[in-house]
């Protein structure tokens, strides 16, 4: 068995919005904006779902008769996103399946929602390629990814203390980001045609109170190395958490409220692509 620091969170669907407020929420607003309003029929890919944040904005929003697939390679959010969906009494239909093998049909999809899961997925390109053989012709995929992450940085910055600047970096904090560019790319990879996808950019806001709860999460969550955690980690894991909140007290993009809260400043980037 894989050794695992006896201080870790073992992650549960709902520390995703603790680690996110409502940013991703107002980004898919923010989207669903950026597209004509569903028709009767439409069936929604909300792929790598995560929590489905994706597939509960669309149903909160009020829509007419349209079916929702929810898919994500981590067994705990298919767990959450279908209990989510069964307590509403969405129709909403979940499954645990990779991004970049989605067990659907060619040509299923009227709208695919890949909501900041593209940085992350490694084999991006797979992925867009899954993208486009599963959206209908005509159908217009999403995807969005954040380009701006002020708590990143403080990341790095716990990863190269407790670890030093030698060694790889953790899986989900490479040290190049994800850029519009690289999205475009991956997208036309897919197959979709640089002249039918456009780009839109958003500023969201993530407030936090408990420093130390997010520092805790987000180490947990984003600290794990390619090869896993190392012994040292549980040794150091306290130095970690706290240079994280020692980092997200000032810095590029971070002030306080009026509440005395964090105010992180992110910046989401929205691709529309048709089909």
């Amino acid at each position: 068995m894989a050794f695992e620091p006896r201080q870790i969170t073992h992650y549960q669907a709902e520390h995703l919005s603790e680690l996110q407020g409502d940013v991703s929420e107002t980004a898919i607003k923010y989207t669903l904006g950026l597209i004509p309003p569903f028709s009767p029929g439409d069936v929604v890919h909300d792929n790598a779902c995560g929590s489905g944040a994706v597939t509960a904005t669309i149903f909160e929003n009020g829509v007419p008769d349209i079916h929702v697939d929810a898919t994500d390679v981590n067994p705990q959010f298919v767990q959450g996103c279908a209990a989510l969906a069964e307590k509403n009494k969405w129709p909403v239909t979940t499954a645990v399946m990779p991004a970049q093998k989605l067990n659907f049909p060619d040509d299923r999809f009227t709208h695919s929602f890949t909501s900041f899961a593209f940085h992350c997925l490694g084999d991006h390109d797979s992925a867009s390629r899954e993208v486009y053989r599963t959206l209908k012709p005509g159908g217009t995929a999403i995807a969005s990814i954040w380009v701006y992450m002020p708590h990143v940085d403080a990341l790095h910055h716990a990863h190269w203390r407790t670890r030093g600047k030698d060694g790889p970096m953790p899986a989900l904090l490479p040290l190049e980001g994800f850029k519009q560019p690289d999205l475009e790319k991956t997208l036309v990879t897919g197959g979709f045609k640089a002249e039918n996808i456009s780009f839109s950019e958003k500023v969201c806001y993530l407030k936090t109170a408990d420093h130390q709860r997010f520092a805790q999460l987000s180490w947990s969550y984003l600290g794990k190395l390619p090869g896993g955690w190392l012994k040292s980690d549980e040794d150091k894991w306290d130095e970690a958490t706290a240079d994280i909140v020692e980092q997200l007290q000032s810095g590029d993009g971070i002030s306080k409220n009026e509440k005395g809260e964090t105010v992180l400043k992110m910046m989401a980037c929205i691709a529309v692509a048709k089909k």
